[in-house]
């Protein structure tokens, strides 16, 4: 029998295991790293992983893979992590190992609250990730996390708990994931962004091989046939560069042909793989396709019993297929399929029936078998075994166990195969779509939410069980909202649920989904009515009167009753988490966030959506979070921070993470970054994308901030006529439902625009207007708007001492609300106030400020407007005796004579230090001088001229 060939050499890797030489380094420090290592399947992953643990001499090594199922099987990596440190031979690595176990195998167990469950998923990820930190407790230590785009999100959450400790501990983490498998619903793929966003993880993608590298590792494969130029190009064209077909192909070539036929190499990866396939005894052929239904590590008792042959024949099969290098130990007693694409060329290469049969085998394994992942996995080989009954009820009792755990993705996942597999029982059919509903939109899948609420509704309504249809209403109109559906097309669907509702409790359900309704679409004294309806009918349930007693909060707040909506809202949400009523706190987290972002109330929207973000990172709501995630981005652009807004805009736009809302506040927020940064083009397509969404669903707030968006645009390219209409536009918008949240920001603008068509009384009229609303709610963000327009039409009729006293007003109120785009375009109007009348050194100090801060973040048209203005101070400043001199170096020049230093400058004007130093190395330069006495002597001079 022909020998397998083999190679541990790493090929065109050099850049890699140098960056791998680097982190190992830093770990022995006492600083750890999560490394990535992604590409196509095959591409060297294990082994470049297997070359770091060479390189980490005197590391401890711990490993752990994710396999095709796990995606259903919550902790599934872990709970391999554990199963592998369990059976090692030191007693305090395997204690430590049933331990983590038997808190992963707990947490699964089904419990009478709820509650209990959700605690007890928090703890267990603090946990885990102390057990996980733990495996540095006593040196470096590399922890290898093979095959992530498997993995489970419970998981991954624990891993991404980890990374943010790592810094402080000798740990490093590396996990392998194929680039090929990041389809959108995979768990890492989200993950994986978060990781690399936040800087808790690095990424090294590893090429293909070019034909240096595939020479050589040919060369290394056949060193003693002296391989041809051909056929080493015959093996790259076939191979396409990935190492892993390189071997198989050259190996199988070895056992082939290639004494006959020099230039023989097989066609295919899985042609190879067969081919060697084929060179096996019968048993070993009967063991390979059983290890490979397994789909996952498997011991000796579970190979032959799935196999159904003898303990000793199985053993001999199994040393049979290591030896030619099939499969491989991973720990003591345990193997594995040494890849995944060598496992299912082999699967898939069993007849129909025989797979069937084996894949029974196996789910009856693992009735009592534990570590093989329960009723999750248990229902996926009843299914490829043809078993639908068995596989609907075991996905369903997993997907039970998952949905407690927060694990909606997992969930999901196991009921459409509850739902795929439940043949003709139609009986239960309604149920799992309805759970499957819910479990759809917790994944932000709304379009399969309200598909699923409305199979079920019409199910109910075929067997007369019209309450219970109408109990679904409000999952369907949550739905359907985020869908774009306008608002009488949900109220007409809750109205008819309000007819058949026969009892308080479902009553109390739908008026509060009513109130919702009404509250999106700034209906505030509607959804007043209908929340408070709602609690007073509500009783005991506690659900209910959290979700209704969060809409009024929210209704409150936009009303202009401030530190009541505020109040309730937080305290509700607070009593919602406690509860673990993830929903519902879920969504108080949201309100909050997103009302705050609205209300120009940014010092509290931050922590509030920082915090609502982890709460629903952790329970899975992931509408939620891409919602806030949104938000967040949107107080980031209003606070100056326009590098991390973008960021956090493009990747929801870029991923389509999120529903429609979502879409319309990131186009939102990368419409402004585009308009502040000038490119004006890129700013009306986002933006006008925005509204046509946004009048789609037909809610102010969706479409009044894309309105301004491009207003402003209009307003930087000259084009006036165009910003009024828009202006308008928003205010009537608005004024329908009194609003002034959204409202506010085109005051300004709108006074800009008239007042650029020489228009002042038409900006008179526009701005009283404006204000009257405004004032009206009261809203404290809002209100410094009033103040900057009249400043504005103050400033155009020459009454410079009233522009002033208003512009200075709205600059204070703008900078305390962290507006900064506002407050920087005051800043300059008040220079242009300073510069009317004579106030040219205020006037330099604004225009510096505007300057440096437009500078900083790479505002083009603020800066264009600060540069334009400091020109005309420039020419006028030139025309002085102490030019060259701009006012502000004058003054510094002034209180150097005065033999002050630089700190007692900087006091004197205000300013820090460093920008009094730079000053004083602007001086020295264009006078050409270096001492401070030569500067004092030239300010004597200057004093004698005036004089």
């Amino acid at each position: 029998m022909a020998t397998d060939i083999s190679t541990n050499a790493i090929h065109g890797r050099d850049e890699l295991l140098a960056l791998a030489e680097r982190r190992i380094a830093s770990v022995r420090e006492g600083e750890g790293h999560l490394l990535l290592l992604s590409g196509e399947a095959g591409i060297g992953k294990t082994r470049l992983l297997q070359a770091m643990h060479g390189l980490a001499d005197g590391f401890s090594l711990w490993g752990a893979g994710a396999f095709p199922q796990d995606i259903e099987l919550s902790a599934g990596l872990l709970l391999d992590l554990g199963y592998a440190m369990s059976r090692s031979a030191d007693a305090d690595v395997a204690d430590r190992g049933r331990a983590l176990v038997s808190d992963l195998v707990g947490i699964s167990e089904p419990v009478d609250d709820p509650g209990d469950a959700h605690r007890r998923r928090r703890l267990l990820v603090l946990e885990a990730a102390d057990r996980l930190a733990s495996l540095a407790a006593d040196g470096p230590a590399l922890l290898a996390l093979e095959d992530l785009h498997w993995c489970d999100e419970l998981s991954l959450e624990v891993v991404g708990h980890l990374a943010r400790r790592l810094r402080s501990l000798p740990l490093l983490v590396v996990g392998t994931l194929r680039t090929d498998e990041l389809h959108h619903e995979v768990p890492v793929r989200a993950w994986r962004s978060r990781m690399l966003l936040q800087r808790l993880a690095e990424e090294a993608r590893l090429p293909r091989l070019d034909l240096e590298d595939t020479t050589r590792m040919v060369q290394e494969l056949l060193p003693s046939s002296h391989p041809s130029a051909d056929l080493v190009t015959l093996v790259l064209e076939r191979s396409g560069g990935v190492p892993l077909h390189v071997e198989e192909l050259v190996n199988a070539a070895a056992q082939g042909r290639l004494e006959a036929d020099p230039h023989y190499v097989p066609d295919s990866l899985a042609d190879a793989i067969l081919q060697r396939f084929r060179m096996l005894s019968p048993n070993g052929q009967e063991c390979a396709v059983a290890a490979a239904v397994v789909r996952r590590s498997f011991d000796l008792e579970l190979l032959a019993a799935v196999a159904g042959t003898p303990l000793d024949e199985a053993a001999a099969s199994l040393d049979e297929l290591i030896d030619r290098h099939f499969v491989h130990e991973e720990s003591p007693g345990w193997f594995g399929y040494r890849h995944a694409l060598i496992r299912d060329a082999i699967e898939s290469s069993a007849p129909l029936a025989r797979r069937r049969a084996l894949h029974a085998r196996v789910a009856e394994e693992a009735r009592s078998r534990v570590e093989l992942g329960g009723d999750a996995y248990r229902s996926a080989h009843h299914e490829e075994a043809g078993q639908l009954a068995e596989a609907s009820v075991s996905a369903t009792a997993a997907a039970e166990r998952a949905s407690a755990l927060s694990a909606h993705q997992e969930a999901l996942e196991l009921l459409h195969r509850a739902v795929r597999c439940l043949g003709d029982d139609r009986e239960r059919l309604p149920e799992l779509l309805a759970r499957r509903a819910v479990e759809a939109a917790a994944n932000d899948l709304n379009v399969l939410a309200a598909e699923d609420y409305e199979k079920a509704r019409a199910h109910l309504a075929e067997r007369g069980q019209v309450r219970d249809a109408a109990a679904l209403l409000p999952g369907l109109v949550a739905a359907r909202h985020l869908l774009g559906d306008p608002l009488p097309a949900r109220i007409a669907l809750i109205d008819e649920g309000l007819a058949v509702a026969d009892d308080g409790e479902l009553r109390a359900v739908l008026m509060a989904a009513k109130a919702a309704a009404y509250l999106v679409d700034d209906r505030l004294d509607d959804a007043i009515e209908a929340g408070e309806e709602a609690l007073a009918i509500a009783g005991q349930d506690e659900p209910t009167r959290l979700d209704t007693a969060a809409t009024l909060g929210s209704v409150l707040v936009f009303a202009g009753r401030m530190d009541e909506g505020w109040e309730m809202l937080e305290r509700t949400t607070l009593r919602a988490a406690e509860l673990e009523l993830e929903a519902e706190a879920a969504r108080g987290y949201r309100l909050i966030g997103s009302s705050a972002s609205t209300m120009v109330e940014y010092e509290r929207a931050e922590p509030w959506l920082n915090k609502g973000i982890e709460y629903a990172d952790r329970t899975e709501q992931s509408n939620h979070r891409h919602y806030m995630a949104a938000h967040l981005a949107h107080v980031w652009w209003c606070r100056g921070r326009w590098v991390d807004a973008d960021r956090s805009a493009q990747h929801a736009l870029h991923e389509r993470e999120g529903g429609i809302t979502t879409r319309i506040v990131a186009l939102h927020v990368a419409g402004f970054v585009a308009l502040g940064r000038g490119h004006a083009d890129t700013a009306v397509r986002l933006l006008d994308e925005a509204r046509q969404l946004g009048e789609q669903m037909g809610e102010l707030q969706r479409f009044s901030p894309a309105l301004w968006g491009l207003a402003e645009c209009a307003v930087l390219r000259g084009d006036h006529a165009t910003a009024v209409t828009l202006t308008e536009a928003g205010f009537e918008a608005s004024h329908a439902v009194a609003d002034a949240a959204s409202l506010f920001p085109f005051l300004v603008t709108g006074t800009r625009a008239r007042l650029a068509q020489s228009e002042p009384a038409a900006a008179q009229a526009w701005a009283e207007k404006v204000s009257a609303d405004l004032q009206a709610r009261g809203i404290p963000g809002t209100l410094p708007a009033v103040d900057h327009a009249a400043g504005l039409i103050q400033l155009a009729a020459g009454r410079t001492g009233k522009a002033r006293d208003l512009l200075g007003a709205a600059r204070e109120g703008w900078s305390s609300r962290d507006r900064w785009w506002e407050a920087q375009w005051c800043a300059l109007d008040l220079a242009r106030c300073a510069v009317a009348s004579n106030r040219r050194t205020d006037a330099s100090t604004l225009v510096e400020g505007v300057r440096d801060a437009a500078a900083a973040i790479a505002s083009r048209p603020l800066l264009d407007a600060a540069r334009e203005l400091g020109s005309r101070l420039d020419e006028h400043d030139a025309a002085q005796p102490w030019s060259p001199l701009t006012l502000r170096e004058l003054e510094v020049a002034r209180l150097v004579a005065q033999g002050m230093t630089n700190r007692e400058i900087a006091g004197e004007l205000r300013i820090t230090a460093r920008t009094a130093g730079s000053h004083l190395e602007h001086i020295r330069a264009k006078l050409g001088m270096s001492r401070r006495s030569e500067i004092a002597t030239w300010v004597a001079s200057i004093q004698e001229t005036e004089a």
